[in-house]
């Protein structure tokens, strides 16, 4: 696959059933980035699943997915150092605090992890004074701030994002959308959106399902 610039995602007649019921197929798609680039589509066609068989979290039932970075092509099983998914479905460890998950992500990412934004982006997340408190605490729109804040803190190429704005307040969508000003110019950042006229602003490219 041939690359121009430093990251792509190449998608070629991907299609996914469940039983005798087709979610998609046919589907197509390339992203150079980076950039800010959008899934589109209304509930139920099937925009979370693309995302994980993008991620390799589940499998297609034909075609295929293509990762590369600076000319590289990524194999499937190196997709966890390069790329960052969250989703609403995502589960967060609800025994541990705050200030625990964080360290925990972390240790995981070694030099991954963004220290230098770490105060910066627990802040912005409203979640400063929470640090102790236990995660089954915490309010649906807590718990959807705590997912992006763990990608926003992790230094990857690609950042997935699934419906970013479910359950968000006012300074929750904030918060999304000034980490997205920020950071798009450097990474691709690929949100699942069928919201695109909010979540989707300055967006270099969709695809709609």
């Amino acid at each position: 696959m041939s690359v121009q610039t430093g990251m792509a995602i190449q998608v070629d007649n991907l299609s996914r059933h469940f039983g005798q019921k087709t979610i998609f197929q046919g589907v197509s798609f390339r992203f150079d980035g980076p950039g800010l680039f959008g899934i589109t589509g209304s509930n139920g066609k099937g925009k979370t699943s693309l995302l994980k068989i993008l991620c390799g979290f589940a499998r297609p039932n034909g075609g295929t997915v293509r990762w590369a970075r600076s000319g590289v092509e990524i194999e499937l099983d190196q997709l966890s150092q390069v790329a960052s998914l969250s989703g609403p479905y995502i589960d967060l460890p609800d025994y541990l605090r705050l200030d625990e998950l964080i360290r925990l992500h972390e240790q995981m990412l070694g030099h991954r992890f963004r220290e230098t934004k770490r105060s910066e982006v627990l802040d912005m997340a409203g979640l400063s004074a929470h640090k102790q408190q236990f995660i089954q605490d915490f309010s649906s729109g807590m718990k959807q701030r705590v997912r992006l804040m763990l990608t926003f803190l992790t230094d990857v190429p690609f950042w997935l994002l699934d419906e970013p704005s479910s359950n968000l307040d006012a300074a929750g969508f904030e918060f999304y959308s000034h980490n997205i000003r920020q950071e798009k110019n450097i990474r691709l950042i690929l949100v699942a959106s069928n919201q695109p006229e909010s979540e989707l602003i300055g967006a270099t490219s969709m695809y709609e399902l």
